[in-house]
């Protein structure tokens, strides 16, 4: 998985120009977008930097961060970022994740694919839809699932024809733009997985995918799950990109609005503690045991500062340690930015980030002052203390630096 290079620049070029462009740039939210109702702010994130900035050269005038602020509905209990930017500023044709090509979303997959064999084991379905499909590697799974498999996602846009898996049908678009006519039936099974969270108006699109879906279709949908965020302190999880944080509260209030059950919900604790949420349409086949607690706006709060005075701790303890010893962080994460700037430093006095993928090999961050080397190029790591900076890859990562030895090993959180 090559990183993008460039993006991160050109996007902030088109932010700070995009009050010429006006609402299809930078929509503010007043009002919360599942219920409707009144919003507050749980958290302010002043200067918010982007994540996904990697670039071959440092930048000379780094642009500043985003003011950003949580908000939280009382009333469903949904979180939202106040400012929430188009998705044609953060994303573009450089947009490198691919599901295939990480571990954790692998077994991310894997755990979603559970769901599905849970409740239908035998079904063979006669559509299913993939909506944010990615690389195709979910769709790649249900080959003996479904007689017709379809996916849509704008990474695709104009690339259609370079699908290898000719049994796939591919769509280069958002949902909003799919010719619903030319879906080979009525999708019975429609999947999306870590996508929701990433649109304006969630309402809106599930209301159409509703429309368009057969009478008896299973949705299976997955989403960072907000309470385990609050439960795990995880703030740094907080992000430009996801513009919603979807409650087991909230999720349950969203399927009310598009006349949906829920059947059942899973969490997956160790993958953004994820939630995959199993539903049908019509609310007569509701569980009505499955109501669940809104997250206070005061709980919220209290873990916030629990979060911000641990990483001012192990900010003061990489101080201590950086008198006498070399600092290195293990993992160039697409995150690393937001973790930064929770520690509140830019990482200057680390010798550079340690990374397992060569693609990375001399890259750095645009928003940062350090570079990216593979970990056969630290000579010293032995008498060096490592933090480590790819947070959701914890468990590999420690393996191998409990196999070299560092000197310190320093992990930012309470929990793993």
């Amino acid at each position: 998985m090559k990183p993008s290079l460039s993006a991160g620049y050109d996007i902030k070029e088109n932010i700070a120009s995009a009050s010429d462009r006006g609402a299809e740039s930078i929509k503010i939210m007043m009002s919360c977008a599942i219920c409707g109702g009144d919003i507050t702010v749980a958290i302010d994130l002043p200067n918010l930097p982007l994540t996904e900035t990697y670039c071959l050269e440092p930048v000379k005038q780094t642009p500043p961060g985003i003011d950003q602020q949580l908000q939280i509905c009382a009333t469903c209990g949904h979180g939202q970022l106040q400012v929430q930017l188009s998705p044609n500023l953060l994303y573009d044709s450089q947009y490198k994740f691919r599901t295939s090509a990480s571990p954790t979303a692998r077994r991310g997959t894997e755990f979603f694919l559970s769901v599905l064999n849970a409740l239908a084991p035998e079904r063979k379905f006669n559509c299913a839809l993939d909506l944010g499909c990615n690389d195709l590697f979910l769709l790649s799974q249900l080959a003996g699932a479904a007689k017709n498999r379809v996916g849509v996602d704008p990474v695709w846009r104009g690339r259609e024809s370079e699908n290898a898996d000719k049994s796939i049908e591919v769509h280069g678009c958002n949902f909003e733009e799919l010719p619903t006519e030319s879906l080979p039936s009525k999708p019975d099974l429609i999947v999306c997985r870590h996508t929701l969270e990433h649109i304006s108006e969630p309402v809106k699109v599930l209301s159409r995918i509703m429309e368009i879906a057969a009478p008896d279709a299973l949705f299976i949908f997955e989403v960072p799950g907000f309470d385990n965020l609050i439960e795990r302190g995880r703030f740094d999880q907080i992000f430009h990109q996801h513009l919603h944080y979807f409650s087991l509260s909230s999720f349950t209030a969203l399927l009310k609005q598009v006349g949906a059950s829920l059947i059942i919900h899973r969490e997956n604790f160790h993958d953004w503690g994820a939630i995959a949420m199993a539903f049908v349409k019509g609310n007569e086949n509701a569980d009505q045991k499955l109501i669940f607690t809104p997250p206070s706006h005061d709980v919220i709060a209290t873990r916030f500062r629990q979060f911000k005075q641990h990483l001012s701790s192990t900010k003061l303890v990489m101080a201590e340690i950086a008198q006498s010893h070399r600092l290195y962080g293990y993992g160039a994460a697409q995150m690393l930015p937001v973790l930064a700037y929770h520690l509140g430093t830019d990482l200057k006095n680390f010798e550079a980030i340690i990374d397992d993928d060569p693609d990375k090999d001399g890259l750095g961050y645009w928003n940062l002052p350090v570079k990216i080397i593979p970990s056969s190029k630290v000579a010293d790591m032995k008498e060096s203390a490592v933090l480590i900076t790819a947070i959701d890859n914890v468990q590999p990562i420690m393996t191998k630096l409990l196999e070299i030895r560092p000197r310190h090993i320093v992990y930012p959180f309470n929990l793993i």
